[in-house]
């Protein structure tokens, strides 16, 4: 859970029209979009955890 909290942190990308930049700039209220990239984040979720079932796998063979 913590690194899906991670991923989606690190995926974050705010959208604003240079209309808004400009308000931003002057400390002026402005609005933004926070948008993920959906496709990218569920690719890197399974990589992740296709990850932690590999190592598990590894842990219980050695311990057997």
């Amino acid at each position: 859970m913590e690194a899906m909290k991670v991923l989606m942190q690190k995926n974050v990308s705010e959208y604003m029209t240079f209309k808004n930049k400009i308000k931003k700039l002057f400390g002026l209220e402005y609005k933004s979009v926070i948008a993920y990239d959906e496709e990218w984040l569920a690719k890197m979720a399974y990589d992740f955890a296709d990850a932690m079932i590999a190592q598990r796998e590894k842990i219980m063979e050695d311990k057997l």
